[in-house]
């Protein structure tokens, strides 16, 4: 439950982007209007463009175990180098929903979930988040309002009671914080849930600090971001036949 001055921030922020037709006593707006809004603060981050982003990869308490770069593209698609301590380069390709992945070009048949869908951070305008949001099994049409910690949010796609959640069920969403538009968080349809941390800034590139991933039966893991730049990656750079290219000699 939302209480005190953030329910009147809430208030604020729903009047602002439902406008004067508002009915009396609204709470939020449309999904529509909030996925607008959304867009417009992707773009104000700079992350509106194909971008790359240098990460290193933690798995649980340890370490980092891995270096990598992860290309992430605004119309539905991602592909994560990574090059671990242990000497084997492991690939992972996302388009939509669907996730696939090698290593050292070979294909892996269960590859874990090292890949977040950065590209719902990147849409440019309330319809392509939308289309986004569906790729990856979203109801785009539904927006309520929910919390995380100190983030009151919306949340598009709905959110489940507190006991079922305790429960460890996950219903597939997208959290938004309600000052900022930036995601706090994405629950996917296979119950695989991505944490964003605070943003930073790169050569005029907003994007979060870390990424931690939670998924069913897998040790927790975490993409520590150092660096973002524009990139040169057209849709046809995230093709399936990247997994099993050569793997480049060091």
């Amino acid at each position: 439950m939302i209480r005190g001055t953030r329910f009147v921030a809430v208030m604020a922020a729903a009047a602002v982007l439902a406008g004067d037709s508002a009915p009396a006593g609204a709470v939020i707006p449309s999904a529509s209007k909030i996925a607008e809004a959304v867009a417009d603060a992707n773009r104000g981050a700079g992350r509106n463009g194909p971008v790359l982003l240098d990460i290193t990869l933690t798995i649980g308490d340890g370490p980092a175990v891995a270096t990598g770069v992860l290309a992430t593209h605004p119309t539905g698609l991602a592909r994560l180098e990574l090059h671990s301590r242990r000497g084997f380069v492991e690939r992972h390709l996302l388009q939509g929903n669907d996730h696939s992945a090698s290593r050292d070009s070979e294909p892996i048949e269960q590859p874990r979930h090292f890949l977040p869908p950065v590209f719902l951070l990147q849409a440019t305008s309330g319809a392509a988040l939308s289309a986004a949001l569906r790729s990856f099994g979203i109801a785009a049409d539904e927006a309520v309002l929910g919390r995380i910690g100190d983030f009151d949010c919306y949340v598009f796609g709905g959110r489940l009671p507190p006991s079922l959640e305790q429960a460890g069920r996950v219903l597939p969403s997208m959290w938004v914080d309600l000052e900022s538009y930036e995601v706090v968080r994405i629950d996917g349809a296979d119950g695989v849930r991505y944490r964003f941390g605070p943003s930073q800034e790169f050569d005029g590139i907003r994007v979060p600090r870390w990424i931690a991933i939670e998924a069913p039966g897998e040790p927790p893991a975490r993409l520590d971001i150092l660096g973002a730049a524009p990139a040169n990656a057209p849709a046809a750079a995230f093709g399936s036949g990247w997994l099993t290219a050569p793997v480049a000699t060091p």
